[in-house]
């Protein structure tokens, strides 16, 4: 190459070629790679026409949210990894055709697509559907391929020819261009701005800055098509000849040196190179895909993958690479995926099951088998046979510790030195080893036997004497340390051994592994896995992957201070700050796990007495697995960081289906929801973790683990936001979740107003209720006063005619023994004191006998039947009124209608101020006020003699009765009253208790007596 790079110009270049070439045998002037079967490093899944996927796939595009789109000859189909949707376009939007061919993603999120003899037309991103057609400068015939040109204009090749879109039709590009009005093949805008069309069965490009289209005078077959390497490459593949390249950076590429770089063999419908610079070719009419794997520009390996390998069809056509490094192949009977891995397996390692990785005192790495001959685990072996490998081992001298069954054996290249056990029968195995040295071996053996080699000799530590020993690990400051069956460690260094277990918090288990890291222990468990920090407790540390920390039997820390964890799930890989983090908190890590997808041939050894995890200084890890030896490069990137995206699908409810998008409205009634999404992340679609929650329903979010769907019960009328967080297989979640706001419509039970309504009607209800109670009540009362009342008449008229008229006739014969003229004076005088004691009575009992009956103002309001009493008391019959006693009665506000029992009990508390007044005061003026108004106020006031407070007190004159009837009316009754001053006696109550409710009542019954006449008082 440098005598080439010393000639100017591609010319001289080409001319050295083709004089190379022509000394060189016919056969050596194309490439021709060895041949292999299988893709190594990749793992196939196929999804096949008539499980769920289409056929007849001719075109693969990814939109910006991660979902694949698939031209087919049945339709336009969407994949989120899940399931296949084939897409409907918004009413009113017919489709041209059903047959589709070529796809390509525009910059706001829609779709071009390209249809078989049936026009072009745009997908937008609302789904809404535009089509182009004659009218619209379309011709007819097969769309074969759309591409954006270096200014962002967006071309077309069609049978006749190109068409670019001037952003409402398309036309044909101008002849200026240079372009031929013939068949267009393929479109290919490169990385460096040049814009690359075939066109009448030639290749043609525009520079880049360029305005016309310049010719490379290479011809190809129909159909042809074009494609860029990682390096920057334009490669064709032709249908007749094969692929090759015809331009690199610096321009087309000589004859010769396409020639001499051809790949006759790929004959292909299309090429495709993945960012890692392997060239994936469809075959033309069936043959299945090849892989071309290259060193530098040379092709060094092709390898195939058809149907007896798993190929869904031997005929595919589009390849693709997605975001994730996902490679997929549609063909006439579906979709496949081709997932890169990130274990390989050591095929030409030992192969029976006793597999062990070995490391010198150099710290260099070997695996060997149960025939004890070491494989090299160098990096720059991998290539080698296991001959090779052997051989770049055995030519190791220095120390190497390796073990059989009952005896350790020590190897210097060919040389194998066999140490036997201490004391022990052939036969007995070692439980556990640890090699910290050439000259220096420490082994668990026997029942509780721990013995230490040293340049030749065995001695055995009689202080550590636990059964049941599983590992030995290097510990901290010199020391070492021993796990135990009990899930207990032993630490010995230089102050003596030291038990460790559960009053640290150990408890994992039967110790399966140790690391002491730093600071920190790391110690598995068959019970999980748990870390203790700076000499403290230990803690469990929780993963959110059921199982994933359970039978681990080897730990490694990788310089970058991720944990690589090999177990009973596979390899497992933590963020070391994530792990301790957990330990401390609780909270469950996210970890990564690596299974036979992944590239693991098994899953860790469990039996075995060295750890089955091993970090070379290389940065391979080496993992000791019960199908092989397998390493991963850590050295890469085996994890995606970009968090995907979460979508949100249909929301079910009973027989119904409908898209979630927000406002959405659930019809009324509807109490349980089912909500479907997914994550937009295509490598491991089921290993995606989930987290959702309902606003109003959920107070956090929820864990759904890899589950897709969620499930909601008793859902109540009202507003709702779904909200959803999803995580890569890596274990990175989304910052930001994805929302959706709906509605549930409510009955109309359900609705506030008739809420509103039914609270009313209950109020009304209620109210008519306590009316009808109330009047009840009162009517029970009225005829129970009633008949009270009808019984203190009934008494009234008794006491009438029988005591009180048997007194006045026993009084008329008193009378008439008095005016008897032989009566002695002594006796008259007594006599008559005797007939004035007995008219005093008789005057007492009318009184009572009046009381008794309700008649004391009939017709007349309070005011009115107050002053009766006066009247009464002042002029009765045989009586004369007190000289100068003047009554003077003043009302305040308007007098409502009154409540009888309630008025009753105020007239008969006026009744006796004013009685007392006139019989005990000598007053000369009596005044009484009624005020009328939210509180009833009644005051009774005379200038006469007054009382002494002692006697107010002892409630003579009636007194004590006034007070209980204020009290039951539930007002209050003041006295004042001083002697020689007048008395004072005023009563206030609420109105409400005194005014009548009721509009229509019956005549109050203090006032019946204006309904009967005086002359039944005689």
């Amino acid at each position: 190459m440098p005598l080439l790079s010393s000639f100017p110009g591609h010319a001289m270049r080409a001319l050295l070629l083709v004089v190379l070439f022509s000394l060189a045998p016919p056969g050596l002037a194309q490439q021709h790679p060895s041949p292999g079967t299988g893709f190594t490093g990749y793992h196939h899944t196929a999804w096949r026409a008539g499980q769920g996927a289409p056929g007849d796939i001719w075109d693969i595009q990814q939109d910006p949210n991660g979902t694949l789109w698939l031209a087919t000859g049945s339709g336009l189909y969407s994949f989120d990894g899940h399931r296949y949707v084939r897409q409907q376009t918004n009413a009113g939007a017919a489709q041209p055709s059903l047959n589709l061919v070529t796809l390509l993603g525009d910059r706001s999120g829609g779709l071009w697509l390209g249809y078989y003899h049936a026009g072009i037309a745009h997908l937008g991103s609302d789904g809404t559907l535009r089509s182009y057609q004659r009218n619209e400068g379309v011709p007819p015939g097969v769309v074969s391929g759309f591409a954006y040109d270096s200014n962002g204009v967006l071309w077309a090749a069609v049978d006749e020819g190109l068409r670019r879109f001037n952003g409402t039709r398309w036309e044909k590009p101008p002849a200026s261009m240079g372009l031929p009005e013939r068949h267009a093949h393929w479109l290919l805008n490169d990385s460096r701005g040049r814009f690359w069309a075939l066109v009448g069965q030639k290749v043609w490009f525009i520079p880049k800055g360029g305005a016309a289209f310049v010719p490379t005078g290479i011809e190809v077959s129909l159909m042809a098509t074009l494609a860029e390497s990682p390096s920057g490459e334009i490669w064709l593949a032709d249908r007749r000849r094969g692929a090759a390249p015809i331009a690199d950076a610096n321009g087309l590429l000589p004859a010769a040196e396409r020639q001499a770089r051809l790949l006759p063999e790929v004959l292909a419908s299309r090429l495709h190179f993945t960012s890692d610079g392997a060239m994936w070719a469809p075959m033309r009419g069936g043959g299945g895909i090849l892989r071309v794997l290259f060193d530098g520009k040379h092709a060094v390996r092709m390898e195939r993958f058809d149907v007896p390998q798993g190929l869904t069809s031997t005929s595919a056509v589009p390849v693709f690479e997605d975001r994730e490094g996902n490679v997929w192949v549609g063909t006439n009977l579906g979709l496949n995926r081709f997932r890169a891995q990130s274990v390989r397996t050591l095929t030409e390692g030992p192969n029976d099951p006793y597999r062990i990785l070995a490391r010198n005192a150099d710290g260099a790495l070997f695996g060997y088998g149960e025939d004890m001959v070491p494989y090299d685990l160098d990096r720059h072996g991998l290539g080698l046979d296991r001959a090779g490998l052997q051989r770049a081992a055995l030519k190791d001298t220095r120390p190497l510790w390796q073990f059989e069954w009952t005896s350790l054996a020590r190897r210097r290249g060919t040389a194998l030195e066999v140490v036997q056990f201490p004391g022990t029968a052939r036969g007995l195995q070692p439980q556990a080893l640890h090699f910290p040295g050439a000259e220096e071996a420490w082994a668990c053996v026997g029942e509780n036997r721990v013995v230490h080699y040293l340049r030749g000799s065995w001695t055995e530590d009689a202080r550590i004497t636990l059964p049941g020993c599983t590992v030995i690990a290097p510990g901290s400051a010199q020391g070492l340390l021993f796990g135990y069956a009990s899930g207990e460690l032993v630490l010995r260094d230089a102050t003596g051994v030291h038990r460790i277990g559960s009053t640290r918090g150990l408890d994992a288990g039967p110790v399966t592994a140790v690391l002491a890291h730093e600071h920190l222990l790391l110690v598995a468990g068959e019970k999980g896995f748990s870390i203790s920090s700076n000499g403290g407790a230990f803690s469990a540390v929780t993963a959110d992957i059921p199982g994933v920390l359970e039978g681990i039997t080897g730990i490694v820390i990788d310089p970058d201070q991720q944990v690589w964890l090999n177990g009973g799930r596979g390899l497992v890989r933590l963020d070391l700050a994530d792990a301790i983090a957990s330990a401390r908190t609780g909270n469950a890590v996210s970890p990564r796990l690596f299974d036979d997808v992944d590239g693991m041939p098994g899953i860790a050894l469990q039996s075995g007495p060295i750890p089955t995890a091993q970090l070379s200084k290389d940065g391979l890890l080496w993992l000791a697995t019960n199908q092989g030896l397998a390493w991963l490069d850590t050295t890469r990137l085996h994890r995606t960081r970009a968090a995907p995206s979460a979508r949100i699908g249909d929301v079910h409810f009973g027989d119904e289906t409908l898209p979630l998008r927000d406002g959405t409205v659930v019809p009324a009634g509807i109490t349980q929801l089912q909500i479907d999404f997914v994550a937009q992340s295509l490598a491991r679609p089921e290993r995606n973790r989930y987290r959702y929650r309902l606003s109003g329903v959920d107070s956090g979010w929820r864990d759904a683990g890899s589950a897709t769907t969620a499930y909601y019960t008793n859902l109540g009328p009202g507003s709702y936001t779904f909200e959803v967080l999803a995580a890569n297989e890596d274990g990175v979640w989304g910052s930001a979740p994805t929302s959706r706001a709906f509605r549930i419509e409510p009955l109309l039970t359900q609705t506030f107003w008739f809420r509103g309504l039914l609270l009313i009607a209950l109020v009304v209800l209620v109210a008519a209720a306590a009316r009808v109670r109330g009047r009840h009540i009162t009517a029970l009362v009225k005829a129970r006063y009633e008949e009270r009342l009808e019984e203190r008449e009934r008494i009234a008229r008794d006491l009438h005619d029988t005591l009180l008229q048997g007194g006045q006739g026993l009084l008329l014969r008193l009378h008439a023994i008095s005016a008897m003229p032989s009566l002695p004076d002594e006796a008259q005088a007594r006599l008559e004191s005797a007939m004035q004691a007995a008219e005093d009575s008789l005057r007492e009992g009318r009184e009572r006998v009046a009381s008794l009956r309700s008649d004391t103002g009939a017709g007349l309001d309070l005011a009115a039947a107050l002053t009766h009493v006066y009247n009464e008391e002042t002029n009765p019959a045989g009586t004369t009124n007190p000289a100068g006693t003047r009554l003077r009665v003043v009302v305040s506000g308007d007098a409502p209608r009154l409540n009888d029992d309630t008025a009753e009990e105020v007239f008969l508390i006026g009744r006796e101020a004013i009685r007392n007044a006139l019989a005990h005061s000598a007053a000369t003026d009596i005044d009484i006020e009624l005020s009328f108004g939210h509180t009833f106020c009644l005051r009774v006031r005379d200038n006469g003699r007054g009382m002494a407070e002692g006697t107010v007190k002892q409630g003579r004159w009636g007194v004590q009765g006034m007070h209980e009837r204020s009290a039951r009316l539930g007002g209050t009754l003041r006295i004042w009253s001083r002697p020689a001053r007048g008395t004072d006696v005023a009563l206030s109550m609420p109105g409400g208790r005194l005014y009548a409710r009721q509009q229509a009542v019956a005549p109050q019954r203090w006032q019946a007596f204006f309904r009967r006449g005086r002359g039944r008082q005689g």
